[in-house]
């Protein structure tokens, strides 16, 4: 597929909706592992973001980290109507079909994010990695800093290039 196709780069949602873009990191498997996230609103206009830093952990723990810490947001903001994407296709499964048992080391991050998820009105989708590159940036970041979890009002200036360039592919 071409590069600068309307298929490969972040599409917003439906009028009334906000779309949550998810994304863990993780330097090795296990590693240093971060999460990071942002929220865009119908117009493609940043509403908030999100990071963190998780210590050493799995590449599959940082993404579930990464849906877990956006559906608190979402719930604390009093938001519904959320479009949240993930290039997980594992994480997706676990939470949204498969689930997990008690012995899981991932379980109460999972039914946390199953529950949560039941509560508000949101649905979970995979996207390629191409349309979540915004949330890897942020996910990249929270490797950065030593928080736990920070929500980030105004978009680091390491993504505006790529938030301008969602918006031109958009036109």
């Amino acid at each position: 597929m071409a590069f600068g196709s309307p298929n490969v780069h972040w599409a917003p949602p439906n009028s009334g909706w906000l779309k949550l873009n998810t994304d863990g990191s993780s330097l090795g498997n296990p590693g240093p592992s971060s999460y990071g996230g942002l929220i865009r609103n119908d117009h493609g206009d940043w509403v908030c973001g999100y990071m963190g830093y998780i210590g050493f952990d799995s590449s599959l723990a940082s993404e579930i980290w990464g849906i877990m810490m956006g559906l608190r947001l979402i719930m604390v903001m009093g938001w519904d109507n959320v479009i949240i994407e993930t290039d997980s296709q594992a994480a997706l499964l676990l939470i949204t079909v498969n689930g997990v048992d008690e012995s899981h080391p991932l379980s109460l991050m999972i039914n946390e994010c199953r529950m949560n998820m039941a509560e508000l009105k949101c649905y979970m989708v995979h996207v390629k990695r191409d349309k979540n590159r915004c949330a890897d940036a942020l996910a990249r970041l929270g490797g950065r800093q030593d928080e736990e979890f920070v929500v980030v009002d105004d978009p680091p200036v390491e993504l505006v290039p790529l938030l301008m360039e969602d918006a031109c592919l958009r036109v």
